[in-house]
């Protein structure tokens, strides 16, 4: 892995916004992932779920909830919601770039403090009217929503949109991005989640909601339209929670060629850089959760832990790539029919993900646009410090580099 380093996201974005700023913010921690690629002839195969509850999303939902929902409720009669939403006039006003725009605004301080944990989370979606020439229907122009905690000696002002990626670009000044923490996290199509019991997000002092939309290619850009998507927060003030956390990987070298047959592109992470992130007792971290983040390129996905000797400790059903509600959401290890699975010393953590390239018309690279594809595990991780802690100065940032290669 020799050449990889460091990158500020802020830095970079005055020369490569499109490359480096929009991958870098989409994940709460971004490690060195390896670029290995192999054909695949696995046959295809459907993950039978397990989940002991209905799952709900948030499609058009446009009053906000105000009472969490009973599961939770029943665990932390404290329980409450904040509801996270900021109006935008995306178009004239916030014009994108080749079709993608990349938004941050700052949660008010009065939505949470310090003392905060947040136990479950559901997007709330809002759909707009096409503004694609003859077309007269409602469309959602969200990919993406990520919730982080970030440290700054000046936050960011309430109220103000942050275009940090789109036709005119910004760059706030004064974050820390090596401070920036995943609380919460929606991608296209999925639904709510909650915590297993016992277990909570720490929020932080400060945070800020990032939203990433993707228009249609047709969109006429001549006149805005009213966004106000966003999530609601379930959290608690409880004190008797082990505090967990959202971690993330990403390749950043995918490159699969047309008319190759099966290929295999994977997304690996060590044990040890996992842990370095999130843990520094003698205990290692557990997977709670997993969302196998794709788009609709890839065809088939799957997740591996291998041994320090190469032998296979786990491997996840095959299970099908794309957009839904089932392959986007997160989904308590129970719920996916997997055993416990406690990370070791030496181990490798794998997300495979499966494409018929005798499909493809162009080469499929990284990227949030039209045509563009990621692999990247998403993970809700139990046995780790406490990270809000950790953001006011009881331990050091220098563990939360957002990494490129």
């Amino acid at each position: 892995m020799g050449g990889v380093r460091p990158v500020s996201i802020y830095c970079c974005a005055k020369f490569t916004v499109a490359t480096v700023l929009t991958l870098s913010c989409l994940l709460g921690f971004i490690f060195r992932a390896s670029h290995d690629s192999s054909e695949s002839s696995r046959p295809p195969s459907f993950l039978q779920m397990t989940s002991s509850r209905t799952r709900t999303w948030g499609k058009a939902q446009l009053r906000k909830a105000s009472a969490c929902p009973a599961e939770l409720q029943s665990r932390h009669p404290d329980c409450r919601v904040v509801n996270v939403r900021e109006t935008l006039h995306l178009g004239k006003s916030i014009r994108p770039r080749e079709h993608t725009a990349m938004v941050w605004s700052a949660l008010h301080p009065a939505l949470s403090s310090e003392r905060d944990s947040i136990i479950g989370f559901k997007p709330a979606m809002l759909d707009v009217e096409s503004r694609c020439p003859g077309e007269s229907k409602q469309v959602s122009l969200v990919h993406h929503i990520n919730i982080y905690a970030y440290d700054a000696p000046t936050p960011l002002s309430a109220g103000r949109a942050y275009v940090v990626d789109g036709e005119v670009p910004e760059t706030p000044v004064g974050i820390d991005e090596k401070s920036m923490r995943m609380l919460a996290s929606h991608d296209k199509e999925a639904g709510d989640y909650f915590l297993p019991d016992g277990y909570g997000i720490p929020v932080g002092k400060h945070a800020l909601m990032e939203r990433h939309f993707l228009f249609p290619k047709c969109w006429d850009y001549d006149d805005d339209i009213v966004e106000s998507s966003g999530m609601d927060l379930y959290v608690t003030s409880s004190h008797s929670l082990k505090p967990a956390a959202l971690v993330g990987a990403l390749n950043f070298n995918m490159n699969v060629q047309p008319q190759q047959g099966p290929v295999e592109w994977i997304t690996r992470v060590s044990a040890e850089t996992l842990r370095s992130l999130i843990s520094d007792n003698e205990e290692w971290p557990e997977i709670l959760a997993v969302h196998l983040h794709t788009h609709d390129v890839a065809r088939r996905k799957f997740f591996e832990i291998l041994n320090e000797d190469g032998s296979l400790a786990f491997r996840s059903t095959n299970e099908k790539a794309g957009y839904g509600l089932q392959e986007q959401s997160f989904f308590n290890l129970p719920e996916k029919g997997w055993p416990r699975l406690q990370i070791h010393a030496g181990q490798q953590l794998l997300q495979h993900c499966l494409f018929d390239s005798d499909h493809l018309k162009e080469p499929v690279v990284y990227g949030l646009g039209w045509g563009q594809e990621m692999c990247a595990p998403l993970l809700v991780i139990g046995g780790v410090r406490d990270l809000a802690e950790s953001m006011t100065g009881a331990a050091p940032l220098s563990h939360y580099s957002h990494y490129s290669i």
